[in-house]
């Protein structure tokens, strides 16, 4: 991140015309001015921030959920460090404490996608519209169970290690939604909470 910082400087101030060559970096950025002179810029770096896992559950109706609606509807997770503010998702992690293995079609959107219709144990619906909001093309995950069940009958999945930039300049929340929709009928989700888990490098 810093040389990352260093090299961004070190580009702006080469590209302007009264600059020749620069000398040394340190904490100071020291170079020759036009005229032979040596002058200094402060290095300010930005502080570097991680949202850590951050999450949403839902609890989905008492009922059967068949193929092609949605559990639990859609997720608002609060994984942005400001309003407004931009990142990258590295890691999803989703839990349902009703052991399902069924496969999950899932959307996320940068922004709220309201002409999309994300409800719980209702047939999904997509909109173009709200797409060009989507940080990845839709994916799926499937649930299974831990290598250990002592203690646990929850199932689990994760997509980790990727690089989903998200922007939410103009948007008044810090949320990532996310949509979840069955492949096949799930009967284990009914009336069990499920979770979904975001976390990544915030801007």
């Amino acid at each position: 991140m810093k040389r990352l910082a260093i090299a961004a400087l070190a580009f702006a101030l080469l590209s302007t015309s009264s600059l020749a060559a620069i000398t040394s970096i340190n904490d100071v950025l020291t170079y020759k001015d036009g005229t032979g002179h040596t002058q200094e810029a402060p290095l300010t770096l930005a502080p570097s921030f991680d949202s850590g896992p951050v999450s949403a559950t839902a609890t989905p109706a008492n009922s059967s959920h068949a193929a092609g609606t949605s559990v639990g509807g859609l997720f608002s997770i609060p994984v942005a460090r400001v309003v407004g503010g931009s990142g990258i998702i590295t890691n999803l992690n989703y839990k349902s404490t009703g052991g399902s293995t069924g496969a999950l079609a899932v959307r996320i959107w940068q922004k709220n996608p309201t002409n999309t219709t994300c409800t719980d144990n209702t047939a999904f619906a997509g909109s173009d519209t709200d797409d060009a909001q989507l940080i990845t093309p839709p994916l799926s995950i499937t649930p299974a169970a831990p290598a250990s069940l002592t203690g646990d009958t929850a199932t689990y999945a994760s997509i980790s290690s990727v690089s989903w930039d998200y922007n939410k300049v103009g948007d008044t929340t810090q949320n990532i939604y996310v949509c979840l929709v069955t492949v096949a009928t799930d009967t284990a989700d009914q009336n069990h909470l499920v979770r979904v888990q975001l976390s990544g490098p915030q801007n």
